[in-house]
């Protein structure tokens, strides 16, 4: 069951197919057709995020230090990478009294479903319906979008609880992608799942807000599959660079964190009172806690996955174990142990011919995207149709038939910046 010769293995294919097809090595390769362009400007994206947290995550852990030794003593050893959720959990209840427990009884899923559609019905001018389809489980429901003057643009499935024949997580399929063509348009048609807790008894499916969250994500994933207008189907919809395909679906989340996004759905599912104020004022607190740990755990896999298809050499490098282990150090709050061995599970790397090797940057890419271009729809409303309209013409209806950096600029009218991502984790 040891992977490792395997690790070194696939890195050495890898640089070998690079210098094949005459490139400096497997970043430039993999990130030619992606927004990045290449693999210098990723490293440069990773390295300026870590130059503008650097100070935050700094000041994060020597505060949850000194928290542990208020709670045993001046001579409380150093935390341990075992030790840090522990600490981090009393010390987030201590700093915000926040159990995201108290918001369940907020999310009925009936009702999440509803604000969802509610959402999307506002910003984009359509009407979601529920059609009568054969489904594969009597809990699958299925839906119809129309746009505005009354076309079936889509239509799509909803799976929401697991069984035994269902794999677990979160995820949206294309099961029909269309060719548009404008004088004879072909509905697409999708399906987007997850594995909440179901009913029970009298009690409706209440949702963690995180589970909220997953449920916008992965809709707006959907809706950049159903809004496609490309003729070229191998470039529709979904079928973008690795590192603007989550712009769709992160943006979403945005709606589940601003009150007005919220007091669309959100109501006690025994009183049908909206969230208090003082348990929304402290969701939105907790939300930054530790946020700048969180992104150097982040940027730690990133800057690793680069260094190994950049820069690492095993005649000169050695190990790669060790290699990575002494460059994941400069994000880790704590000391790691010399048989620290999480490259060996780096599935997004390793598990196939390219995934996220050379590309795990795409997250905080995506997500500096999604921060960035949600600037627009604060300033401008956030179910504002006419933000939405020009989201969907530029970005969710062009699939791959532009660059990626020029749909964005068409959208926002400049390039993306890091600041509103930085001002979102509290870290600006």
């Amino acid at each position: 069951r040891d992977n490792r010769p395997l690790i070194s293995r696939i890195l050495e294919l890898r640089r070998a197919k690079a210098a094949l097809l005459g490139y400096e090595d497997f970043s430039d390769l993999v990130t030619e057709d992606r927004m990045a362009k290449n693999g210098t400007k990723a490293e440069q994206f990773v390295d300026d995020l870590y130059e503008k947290t650097i100070a935050a995550f700094e000041s994060e852990n020597e505060a949850l230090m000194e928290f542990r030794r208020g709670l045993e003593g001046e001579d409380a050893p150093d935390i341990e990478p075992w030790d840090t959720a522990y600490y981090a959990e009393k010390q987030r209840h201590a700093k915000y009294e926040f159990n995201e427990e108290e918001l369940r009884p907020y999310f009925p899923l009936e009702r999440v479903l509803e604000g969802l559609f509610a959402t999307a019905q506002a910003l984009y001018e359509v009407k979601i319906v529920e059609r009568y389809a054969k489904t594969w489980d009597p809990q699958v429901k299925s839906y119809a979008i129309e746009d505005r003057d009354g076309t079936m643009i889509a239509a799509f499935y909803v799976d929401l609880f697991p069984r035994e024949n269902k794999r677990g997580g979160a995820w949206m399929n294309a099961l029909v992608s269309v060719a548009y063509r404008e004088e004879s348009p072909e509905p697409n048609l999708g399906l987007f799942c997850a594995n909440v807790n179901p009913p029970v008894g009298d009690t409706p499916a209440l949702l963690t807000h995180r589970e909220v969250e997953t449920l916008f994500h992965e809709f707006g994933h959907l809706l950049h599959h159903c809004f496609s207008r490309v003729e070229v189907r191998s470039l529709a919809g979904t079928n973008v660079a690795w590192d603007f395909v989550e712009l769709p679906s992160q943006i979403m989340e945005n709606w589940c964190w601003e009150r007005s996004g919220l007091d669309l759905f959100a109501a006690h599912h025994e009183t049908g009172e909206r969230i208090p104020d003082e348990l929304y004022d402290k969701m939105v607190r907790a939300r930054t806690y530790r946020a700048a740990n969180a992104q150097m755990r982040q940027l730690g896999f990133a800057s690793t996955d680069l260094a190994l298809h950049r820069h690492y050499d095993p005649e000169k490098d050695g190990d790669p174990m060790a290699y990575a282990r002494k460059n994941l150090q400069r994000f880790s709050p704590s000391r790691l142990p010399d048989d620290y061995a999480m490259l060996a599970r780096f599935t997004h790397v390793f598990a196939h011919p390219v995934g996220y090797a050379a590309g795990y940057y795409s997250y905080k890419w995506a997500e500096v995207l999604d921060a960035d271009a949600f600037t627009r729809f604060k300033k401008e409303g956030i179910t504002n149709p006419e933000v939405g309209r020009a989201f969907r013409d530029t970005i969710l209806s062009k699939g791959n038939s532009e660059d990626p950096a020029k749909l964005y600029e068409d959208f926002m009218g400049r390039g993306p910046e890091l600041e509103p991502l930085l001002e979102r984790a509290g870290l600006a």
